[in-house]
């Protein structure tokens, strides 16, 4: 029996999910908190301690929450959605309360509380959402997720207007070797961390308490397998036979051929036997190389030519606007055309922004602003055409630990991305903090 699109319950869950989103996506406003806590551990806890040493903080998050979103996956099965949301939400505003402690320890105290219990909430909290909304809407797979990830993009905008208006009201501007030393400024930065963790798990009771998978027998019995980079082989060499959109000049609609597919709802062990699962993989390696990029250092970057903080605070929060609209959009394109189109249109356009980043030393406030607000746009379709994509590809059944799977590529982006970005800053004098130049060598077209 398929369910009808429009269910009170489906609806709970994309808002339940939504609001989790929303919480986890305080992960990109590390490049706005990172200027006030380097400055703060700089100045009050070990001197020693740089902009070079704080990214190890935020390649910590990724690097565990790409190791342990297969757990959350596996967890899911065995407790359900709502245990592993609100274990995952309790880990991660946990660890940032305790930060509250950590950043008047140490920058390794830091790296397990805002790091690494950071990036083990958000891997057991991230997928359930996405499995349960598509699970309600499996002819919107693609909208669903960009609705609900698109929480993720936006929480940058409440968590970094929050941090600035918060700790510096005043929109002081740091010194010219980029640090912040107003006492008024470094004074508040330890009760931040409480302040945002407590507005965090609110949030996340709700979400969670929303949360719910539809009844057994409305979930789709028979799953879909698209044709997302070419024909794939089994195992035994068998052809899969798969469905395509079928579109028409004069129609608004899409309709599909469903077949059945012996690649439907595969096991992780599964999974990683299929040559399509591999290329997935590389493809959100090499994207997010760019991404940890802009995240991490996109202000500090506006820093060096932008003597502005709350102008800086500001377009940094307007980004979360784009990176969440930008989910919606291509999580709809891809529903109307294929991941194929969708995905070369993502890498391509990033190239293009990135190769062209350091013009915006010359353009000023309006060029730099254009050219984050469009990045932000085109790198949020990764992380909504993937987790579609796998879904799609190998089914429902095991949906959260094969993504967890494919997130392992950000174990590795992460670990690559901070060894160059930490050798590059021992290279630079604290006068110079400012951003490297990313190169996005990507090629969407895969035989």
């Amino acid at each position: 029996m398929i369910c009808p699109a429009w269910r009170v319950g489906g609806v709970c869950a994309i808002v339940g999910g939504i609001l989790i989103h929303l919480t986890l996506g305080n992960l990109y406003s590390f490049g706005n908190m990172m200027t006030y806590m380097v400055s703060y551990m700089h100045q009050r806890v070990d001197p020693t301690i740089t902009y070079a040493n704080i990214l190890w903080v935020n390649s910590i998050t990724t690097m565990s929450q790409g190791f342990f979103m297969v757990l959350g996956g596996l967890l899911e099965k065995q407790a359900g959605p709502q245990l592993t949301c609100l274990l995952g939400c309790s880990i991660l505003s946990s660890g940032i309360i305790l930060t509250r402690y950590t950043v008047d320890v140490s920058l390794f105290a830091v790296l397990l509380t805002y790091g690494l219990l950071s990036g083990l909430g958000i891997s057991l909290a991230y997928t359930t959402p996405l499995s349960c909304g598509m699970q309600w809407f499996p002819r919107h797979k693609g909208l669903v997720n960009g609705l609900i990830v698109a929480g993720f993009g936006l929480g940058a905008l409440g968590s970094t207007t929050l941090q600035t208006m918060y700790l510096n009201p005043e929109n002081k501007p740091p010194q010219s070797d980029g640090y912040f030393v107003e006492a008024s400024i470094l004074n508040r930065v330890p009760s931040v961390f409480v302040l945002l963790g407590v507005i965090f798990l609110v949030m996340q009771v709700v979400g969670c308490f929303l949360l719910k998978k539809p009844p057994q027998n409305m979930v789709h019995c028979q799953q879909e397998s698209e044709g997302l980079l070419a024909e794939e082989v089994t195992s035994d060499g068998q052809e899969l036979h798969i469905n395509t959109p079928n579109i028409t000049p004069s129609s608004s609609t899409t309709s599909f051929t469903t077949t059945t597919s012996p690649c439907s709802n595969l096991k992780p062990r599964e999974v990683i036997k299929h040559r399509i699962f591999w290329r997935l993989w590389l493809i959100y390696f090499f994207n997010t190389i760019a991404i940890g990029y802009i995240n991490a250092m996109g202000k500090s970057f506006g820093q060096t030519f932008i003597k502005d903080d709350h102008f800086l605070a500001v377009i940094v929060s307007m980004a979360a606007v784009f990176n969440a609209g930008g989910r919606v959009v291509w999580g709809r394109l891809m529903d109307i055309t294929s991941f194929r189109v969708a995905m070369r249109m993502v890498t391509s356009i990033l190239t293009v922004l990135f190769a062209t980043m350091p013009l915006t030393v010359y353009l000023g406030k309006g060029g730099f602003t254009i050219w984050l607000w469009a990045i932000f746009f085109t790198f949020s379709g990764t992380f909504v055409l993937m987790p579609t994509a796998v879904e799609k590809t190998f089914g429902a059944d095991h949906y959260s630990a094969n993504y967890g799977l494919l997130f392992t590529s950000q174990m590795m982006m992460s670990r690559d991305w901070s060894v160059t970005e930490r050798s590059g800053y021992a290279r630079q004098t604290a006068q110079q903090v400012r951003g490297q130049g990313a190169h996005l060598e990507l090629s969407a077209s895969v035989k």
